[in-house]
């Protein structure tokens, strides 16, 4: 677990990446990498890495990034310490993702196979390091068959693979109404209360809105204020919505506009919103099966995960993108943990991989 308790050690919060990159890249050169680098801005580098030779390789892709810690009295652990407590190790990224890429590069130590490894920045962002990658670098991915993130399982288990996610966008969302004296508020239309009544409907509604679909709303963001003593004459929000391949963005746009929204519209951001993916087969998945039954005792499962990340990104390259990742709890949250004996398994299994290849 040494290689984990460096890695929690450097904070890498985003956009402060430039630490652990330098750390990943001479920890990829010690255990025989041929390392490039791309430069995403400044003191933000990607790195794209390969050990052997042949046709085709397998991938290995991770996000040198964590969640800012915006809670540290909500530790009960120093979340830059990893800390054991039973099978359990605590720290800021331990589970996303920093044990799961413990685990593969571990892994790559002694292996002889064409291997390579992506290690992005901005991933709990909005991507910009996958997406520069996808785009700058496509040779470096001309040659792989598979790419498998070590991203957390949440609760899929060892044996559980994810092998396609929904997509996802934010909406800006506007309400105007008309602005009157607070004194003689019924003559106005409160644009507060308008959003009011949209909140309260989206929420009492999500759930069924999009019937027998992955499709999942929440208001992420809200403004709004009234000047002196007047009715408030504008407001908005932001709806994230996590979008099943059946709901497209425009039927979402129609549903907001439904709900007594003046304006509706996507909000801009730098790099693309995600789109959903599904691949059913991929390569070696007959070895995987067999090889999480042996270390499991249980036989592989395929899920569809209703989440994004820079997986859905790299599966615009067409390449198949599977999440094998290990067992924990709490992230994006305190006391962080992943499991310790997942990441001894996982290693165990990527090792086994490998010797497939």
């Amino acid at each position: 677990m040494n290689l984990l308790r460096q890695l929690v050690a450097i904070r890498s919060s985003y956009p402060d990446e430039e630490k652990i990159s330098i750390f990943l890249i001479r920890h990829l050169r010690a255990i025989g990498f041929r390392v490039e680098t791309q430069t995403v801005a400044r003191g933000r580098t990607n790195i794209l890495a390969a050990k052997g030779c042949g046709k085709r390789s397998v991938l290995f892709y991770g996000h040198m990034d964590t969640v800012p810690l915006t809670n540290r009295s909500g530790w009960h652990t120093d979340p830059c310490t990893l800390t054991q407590k039973g099978n359990r190790l605590y720290g800021l990224g331990a589970y996303d993702m920093k044990g799961g890429m413990s685990a593969f590069l571990s892994a790559c130590e002694g292996t002889s196979a064409y291997v390579k490894v992506f290690l992005a920045v901005d991933e709990e962002n909005i991507s910009e390091g996958a997406w520069k990658a996808v785009n700058g670098r496509k040779a470096f991915f001309r040659d792989v068959s598979l790419i498998i993130s070590a991203e957390p399982n949440f609760e899929l288990g060892l044996h559980g693979i994810t092998t396609g996610r929904t997509g996802r966008c934010v909406f800006d969302v506007k309400f105007v109404g008309v602005p009157a004296h607070l004194a003689a508020y019924t003559a106005g239309k409160d644009a507060i209360g308008m959003l009011a009544k949209f909140v309260s409907r989206l929420y009492r509604e999500r759930g069924t809105m999009f019937a027998g679909t992955r499709t999942v709303l929440q208001v992420r963001k809200i403004t709004g204020e009234s000047v002196g003593m007047s009715v408030c004459g504008e407001a908005s929000l932001e709806v994230e919505v996590l979008l099943d391949a059946k709901t497209s963005v425009a039927a979402v746009r129609r549903v907001l506009l439904g709900f007594g929204a003046t304006q509706v519209s996507l909000k801009e951001r730098n790099t693309p919103y995600l789109t959903g993916y599904q691949f059913d087969q991929f390569p070696n998945m007959r070895d995987i099966g067999k090889i999480i039954q042996q270390a499991t005792g249980r036989s592989m499962r395929v899920h569809t995960r209703t989440s994004v990340g820079d997986d859905n990104v790299l599966a615009t390259l067409g390449i198949p993108v599977i999440t094998w990742g290990p067992d924990g709890g709490n992230a994006h949250a305190p006391d962080e943990y992943v499991l310790r004996r997942s990441i001894s398994a996982l290693t165990g299994m990527y090792k086994k991989l490998l010797k497939c290849l």
